[in-house]
């Protein structure tokens, strides 16, 4: 389905004046109802990422006194860019603690996650957030539209590829950080290349290889930020009024309000970019 006068009408974004400027929170009061619901459940991959880290910070702050009140109580842990709110997080880690079924229909692999967290089986040493994500990226890479499959996709191979690099430069065994699966994730396990053969297969992988010599943590992660902005830009440049555009538009919309918080210039210049380049390449049709 074609969105033209929702990706048309989109509104002017500043940050000079804060009670004006437009937000996720506005994009998901004025434009996230008129999408079809399989549009919606698309869009929602985003804000179920943080849902997952709600979940994982409310798992943690109650780990040794888990209840529903002790999770209720650390409230103020989540960040509101998520699809759940805390009563129903805590519903679903209750749940999956006593063995019962989800209460409600939510992202199997999120209940999945807390049904292994919560399993014999779960090792107390095991790293939360990398199995958490190892199965989020299982189902996101799976997503019936090619586009917003392939950016997660992306997403994996460069988390993947920092961290090899990481581990690579602490001597550290980087199958045991490694998460999910693919062509590039098996590469990195496997090769000793210094580009892990990887250089002809990756476009990107010189610049990010580049990005990740920077000493400066936050110049190095604004701009692997940038380095993402640009992948969405260049594949989405033929999506005109479809629900990619409007995916992207919410990605780089945190990637604004990320950077606004920690470089109110530099987001600002940013989301000028944002609204300049979205704005030159809409035209609403006659018809």
């Amino acid at each position: 389905m074609n969105y033209y006068y929702l990706v048309a009408g989109l509104a002017d974004i500043s940050f000079d004046n804060e009670k004006s400027s437009y937000s996720v929170s506005a994009f998901r009061e004025e434009i996230y109802p008129s999408l079809t619901e399989k549009d919606r459940r698309l869009v929602d991959l985003i804000f179920q990422q943080y849902d997952q880290r709600n979940l994982l910070a409310l798992l943690r702050a109650t780990d040794t006194n888990l209840s529903t009140e002790s999770i209720l109580a650390n409230a103020s842990l989540c960040n509101n860019n998520g699809l759940l709110q805390v009563e129903q997080l805590a519903e679903l880690i209750m749940a999956a603690k006593q063995g019962d079924k989800a209460p409600f229909e939510c992202p199997e692999y999120l209940y999945s996650f807390l049904q292994q967290y919560f399993s014999a089986e779960n090792s107390a040493t095991s790293l939360l957030e990398d199995k958490l994500q190892a199965l989020f990226y299982e189902y996101a890479t799976k997503v019936d539209n090619k586009f917003i499959a392939t950016w997660y996709q992306y997403n994996l191979d460069v988390k993947n590829i920092i961290t090899a690099y990481t581990a690579r430069k602490y001597s550290l065994d980087v199958t045991n950080y490694i998460v999910g699966g693919g062509d590039v994730a098996e590469a990195l396990k496997t090769s000793g290349a210094r580009d892990w053969g990887l250089s002809f297969a990756i476009g990107y992988l010189d610049s990010l290889m580049a990005i990740l010599e920077d000493s400066d943590l936050a110049s190095r992660e604004r701009k692997i930020d940038l380095l993402k902005w640009n992948w969405l830009e260049e594949n989405s440049f033929f999506n005109y009024f479809s629900i990619e555009k409007l995916f992207v538009f919410v990605e780089k919309l945190l990637m604004v309000e990320r950077w606004a918080v920690l470089d109110k210039e530099k987001g600002q210049q940013l989301f000028r970019t944002l609204i300049g380049n979205l704005k030159s390449e809409v035209t609403v049709p006659t018809e």
